[in-house]
């Protein structure tokens, strides 16, 4: 299991994100259980979870204020990105793949988070790497014409994105400055027996994703 040294600060708030060997975060299979029913389909929705077993349909997006109320993401390549507020009263779960982060998911989550005066922090999971992550030269002109200003950053290298830069600049331009990257690459990252550490897309897995999540407890 990976975590975030920032949102482990956050009282209340239990998160983790998953790896090949730990699909489900331990911290979150007590509850796991009473999750939302859910369907990722790498849009921009954002649901609000308010019970469990809540039936939110088609979503990338999931916040709450519910303790003991698991919000989650499942990936293999794409940002889980995990937000708490500091006073621990709200937490959310974002999916964040390439269409998302184009179409902007991560500034629909943060308008409905209010999250403009610096009170939520922000943990980037485990992201397949900007290396590993070779793109066509038309989807890689599409980015650097849609972010110009951070085109350097969005594309470091010809037909290679960056997720995680561009993740981390949506945070930043929606008012969160506490930003903390957990784990490393899910397509090139190996543990200490030399065996991949995540489940990949890129790298052949098709149906087993780990998952990332987080809840409140009070």
């Amino acid at each position: 299991m990976i975590t975030s040294a920032l949102l482990a600060t956050i009282p209340g708030v239990h998160h983790g994100f998953g790896t090949a060997v730990d699909l489900v975060p331990p911290p979150l299979q007590p509850h796991w259980g009473e999750r939302p029913d859910k369907r990722q389909v790498h849009g921009t929705r954002v649901a609000h979870v308010t019970g469990p077993h809540q039936r939110v349909g088609d979503a990338d997006a999931f916040h709450t204020a519910q303790p003991h109320l698991p919000v989650s993401v499942i990936t293999a390549d794409c940002v889980p990105l995990l937000l708490a507020r500091r006073d621990g009263r709200r937490v959310a779960a974002v999916h964040a793949g390439w269409r998302g982060l184009y179409d902007g998911i991560i500034p629909n989550v943060l308008a409905q988070l209010e999250t403009g005066r610096g009170d939520w922090v922000a943990a980037i999971g485990p992201t397949i790497c900007a290396a590993c992550y070779e793109v066509s030269e038309a989807l890689a002109q599409q980015f650097a014409e849609r972010f110009p200003a951070h085109a350097d950053r969005v594309v470091p290298t010809c037909r290679h994105l960056d997720l995680r830069a561009l993740a981390r600049h949506q945070l930043t331009q929606g008012g969160v400055t506490a930003i903390d990257d957990a784990g490393g690459c899910t397509c090139c990252t190996r543990g200490a027996d030399g065996r991949y550490l995540y489940r990949s897309y890129r790298r052949g897995d098709r149906n087993s994703q780990q998952h990332a999540g987080l809840f409140i407890s009070r």
